[in-house]
């Protein structure tokens, strides 16, 4: 089996790569089978390990955990969950080398194996880190067995190989809370409508690429432990899980803009319309 080879020469670091690449939105080849109905946003916000079946117990890590390997080392883990498969080819120069393979040869060359033979050091990093059952790998199969000591006895809890990577993969995105939701496209009643949406998008990308710097894990903890009315602080927040951190940012940023509004109803005239109003607007389930 012919397997392309990252070419790390002159590099003194292979992964560093990883910390250069923006999130992408789309994600591997054939994400769409692979929707996983058994758990939901409920689910997500606790913070014991999720059971994806036919593979195994799988985590969300603590703040604490991703302290302990450090930002920089989880924001490639991340990258690695969520990037491409293209997007995967293009940052190490495999794109042309892949588009010359026969069908055959572009089979053996999925993201799964890219990565076991590729970067093995990242991939088994990342199947340690989020997997909290045992993990055995198959020389001879090139797949890997998920298993648990119960009794003193071994029981297999599921495996990981090229035909459910996928599903792990984006079974992680849900309960690190980075897969989006699939937007529609959309439709135009003429082209000045679609030249303003075009131009809306540009500018609101913009806006998101100088925001970042604001929104970067280190400050909104800071500005959480500050500022909150749950009593989280410095001291504690570190045993919220990713997914939890991530969704209590996000109810409090709206927290603080529906008190902003309540304050504007009761002591200023602004509202023109009692119906602009909208005290439980706050309610209104968000997205992260």
């Amino acid at each position: 089996m012919v397997i392309l080879q990252i070419n790390t020469e002159g590099l003194s670091r292979p992964f560093y790569r990883w910390e250069e690449l923006i999130l992408s939105e789309t994600i591997g080849k054939g994400d769409s089978q692979y929707e996983n109905q058994q758990l939901s946003s409920f689910d997500y916000l606790c913070n014991e390990p999720f059971y994806i079946k036919g593979i195994g117990h799988v985590k969300c890590p603590t703040l604490r955990e991703i302290r302990k390997i450090t930002y920089n080392v989880f924001s490639i883990y991340i990258n690695a969950v969520s990037i491409g498969f293209e997007d995967y080819l293009k940052l190490y120069g495999l794109l042309e080398k892949y588009n010359e393979l026969n069908e055959e040869e572009q089979n053996n060359n999925s993201l799964y194996y890219l990565l076991l033979y590729g970067n093995t050091q990242l991939f088994m990093d990342i199947l340690n880190f989020f997997i909290t059952d045992n993990i055995e790998f198959q020389p001879s199969t090139g797949d890997f067995i998920i298993y648990t000591f119960k009794d003193g006895a071994k029981t297999v809890t599921g495996h990981i190989d090229n035909n459910n990577f996928e599903v792990l993969r984006s079974e992680l995105q849900r309960i690190l809370g980075i897969k989006k939701p699939v937007e529609k496209e959309p439709k135009f009643k003429n082209s000045l409508a679609e030249k303003l949406f075009n131009k809306l998008e540009k500018h609101n990308a913009s806006v998101q690429k100088n925001a970042d710097e604001n929104y970067g894990l280190d400050n909104m903890i800071r500005k959480y432990c500050t500022h909150n009315k749950v009593g989280i602080n410095i001291l504690n927040v570190w045993d919220m899980t990713y997914y939890q951190f991530s969704c209590m940012f996000a109810e409090y940023c709206n927290a603080r803009q529906y008190d902003f509004n309540d304050l504007l109803a009761a002591n200023t005239f602004s509202y023109k319309k009692s119906s602009d109003y909208k005290p439980m607007g706050y309610m209104k389930k968000l997205t992260i």
